[in-house]
C-alpha cells in the first residue's frame, strides 16, 4: 500500500516513516514523534515504510519503553538506558530462512524485555521499572500497571487485565477455548506470519 502523499509526519512535518494502525485515521509519524505520541499507548500496532510499502513493525523498533510508574516518565532514580533510534530496517524478506521472520516477531533474550499479551496480540516491550528506594517488587509494579505476570520472580511474560477479561467473556459467551483464543492473538500479532509468533 502506498503512503499518503506527501509522506510527512503529522506532528513535525519531518520524514514520516511509521504509521499507527490503532490510532484514528492511521496517522504517519517520524521516529521521534511516534515514540513520544505512544508513550502512554505502548500496545499500539505500527507499520514502517520500507521504501515500497508499509510493513509490520513494533514500537520496540523505535526504542519505545513501557512506562510502569511515574506517569510515563523515566524513574528519577535512573535504571533505564535509551538504546538509540534505528534509522531503518535492513532486511530482505525474500531471503528469510524457513523459521526466521520479521524482526518485530523475534522474542528478544534481553532481561529488560517483557512479553506482553494483549487483546491486540503479543508485544515485546522494553520496560521502565521504578528504581526508587523502597519501590515494590517487579511483579507488584506490573500488577499496578494492569499487567498480570506469569511468575512473581523475574517476570518475563505478562497478560493485560483487559485481555484476561476479554478471554473470559469469549469463553463464557462463545465457548472459545484457550488454544483458539491464543491462535486469534497470534493472527492479531501478524496476519502474514501467525505461526512465527512465540507461544511462550
Amino acid at each position: 500500500e502506498a503512503p499518503p502523499l506527501p509522506r510527512i509526519c503529522i506532528l513535525c512535518a519531518g520524514d514520516g516513516s511509521f504509521r499507527c494502525t490503532d490510532c484514528a485515521h492511521r496517522p504517519v509519524f517520524c521516529t521521534s514523534c511516534c515514540r513520544i505520541q505512544h508513550n502512554l499507548l505502548p500496545l499500539h500496532r505500527i507499520e514502517q515504510w520500507n521504501g515500497m510499502f508499509f510493513q509490520e513493525s513494533s514500537l520496540r523498533q523505535v526504542c519505545h519503553a513501557l512506562p510502569i510508574r511515574h506517569g510515563g516518565e523515566p524513574c528519577p532514580s535512573g535504571g533505564y538506558q535509551d538504546m538509540g533510534v534505528p534509522n531503518d530496517i535492513e532486511e530482505d524478506w525474500e531471503d528469510l530462512e524457513e523459521n526466521a521472520g520479521p524482526p518485530h516477531l523475534a522474542a528478544p533474550q534481553d532481561q529488560s524485555c517483557l512479553t506482553v499479551v494483549h487483546t491486540s496480540g503479543v508485544h515485546f516491550c522494553d520496560v521502565r521499572y521504578c528504581n526508587c528506594p523502597g519501590s515494590e517488587d517487579l511483579h507488584l509494579q506490573l500488577a499496578r500497571a494492569d499487567l498480570f505476570t506469569a511468575t512473581t520472580k523475574q517476570p518475563r511474560t505478562t497478560f493485560t487485565f483487559q485481555m484476561l477479561d476479554e478471554f473470559i467473556r469469549d469463553n463464557v459467551e462463545c465457548g472459545t477455548s484457550t488454544m483458539n483464543y491464543y491462535s486469534k492473538l497470534q493472527r492479531n500479532t501478524s496476519n502474514a506470519f501467525p505461526h512465527l509468533v512465540p507461544v511462550s
